[in-house]
């Protein structure tokens, strides 16, 4: 029998919160049937673009083919959508002249993958010292997985798991030694699902951010439907703006370090290899642990998926698909 879940263990009052967005898009190239490969057209076009007034928050990201989209960070999750389809709208009508579509499909050719992953910032102003964020993050991880598990935006077929949470050298179980976790991202460590991220290490992303430290959520896929990024955000916003300091996370972490480990890597291999609905973390057995937040918080979950979104208009995850769902309802 499913297990409800003790909301009031996890979520206390509302906290000061903020959050940002850094989304990846793919950049195709019409002309060539393929993700643009010309670096100097994708940086003359953002550059043109980070002219325009309230565009310097668009970036070209590590390959010619990736476009960024960062907001900026705010308390109120629809600022963070209306900004976001804002740079999209303005993006897209620029890309479009030299025949360029952004398209939020994570991998689109055989043999060369381009995922594309959306990474949301959480800081806390009045955070008093730096084991709150620890311990927010460590409350937060489990609902993070369950989002990511429904929004997945990898799948051929029902059966099919995230590439990107697969095969990504950038992401993975996080490190949930308080110790470990705290210093941050530095050296040579490797991103992971979550972090803690001090933007000393990258101020031309952080610039604004109140506090020197965010916790950087990794896992998310860009959704190819734009109503699963309008539910993302405020998901996310609520589950980081009420979790409790004392959440069952960071109190069984004092106790028992392993029984949390074996639990989170076991909710993280079903996120890999199966559908939704398999967070089995603590009493989170219920089939649908996004429906029960999205009830608490008062979020209007989209209960189609991307892989049925596709089915229903006739389309395939191929090029052709994903450029003709941008058409017919796709991202926005």
């Amino acid at each position: 029998m499913a297990k409800d879940i003790n909301f009031n263990e996890w979520f206390g009052s509302k906290s000061k919160c903020l959050c940002g967005v850094e989304i990846e898009l793919l950049l195709f190239d019409s002309r060539n049937k393929e993700p643009l490969q010309r670096s100097d057209l994708s940086e003359k076009i953002i550059t043109n673009i980070r002219a325009m007034a309230g565009c310097n928050n668009i970036w070209k990201d590590f390959y010619p083919y990736q476009l960024e989209l960062r907001t900026q960070p705010s308390d109120n999750p629809e600022t963070i959508i209306k900004e976001t389809k804002n740079l999209y709208n303005i993006c897209a009508k620029e890309f479009s002249k030299h025949k360029i579509f952004i398209i939020p499909v994570p991998t689109i050719c055989a043999g060369m993958p381009a995922y594309c992953g959306m990474h949301v910032h959480v800081s806390y102003p009045d955070a008093n010292k730096i084991d709150d964020y620890y311990n927010k993050a460590m409350g937060m991880y489990p609902f993070i997985l369950a989002l990511t598990d429904h929004s997945k935006n990898c799948e051929q077929s029902t059966y099919h798991n995230s590439e990107r949470l697969d095969k990504s050298r950038h992401i993975g179980f996080p490190y949930l030694e308080r110790g470990e976790f705290v210093r941050g991202n530095q050296g040579d460590r490797k991103y992971k699902d979550i972090i803690l991220s001090n933007p000393i290490d990258r101020p031309e992303n952080h610039s604004r951010l109140v506090k020197p430290y965010t916790i950087e959520i990794r896992s998310l896929d860009t959704p190819s439907l734009f109503t699963f990024y309008e539910f993302m955000i405020r998901y996310i916003y609520g589950v980081a703006s009420r979790i409790r300091v004392d959440n069952p996370i960071s109190k069984a972490l004092d106790t028992n370090t392993a029984q949390v480990s074996n639990k989170l890597n076991m909710t993280r291999d079903l996120v890999i290899n199966q559908r939704y609905g398999v967070n089995k973390i603590f009493n989170m057995l219920n089939v649908d642990v996004c429906q029960s937040v999205a009830d608490y918080f008062g979020c209007n979950i989209p209960r189609q998926t991307q892989f049925e979104f596709r089915e229903e208009l006739g389309l395939s995850a191929n090029v052709n698909g994903y450029l003709t769902m941008a058409i017919k309802g796709g991202w926005l």
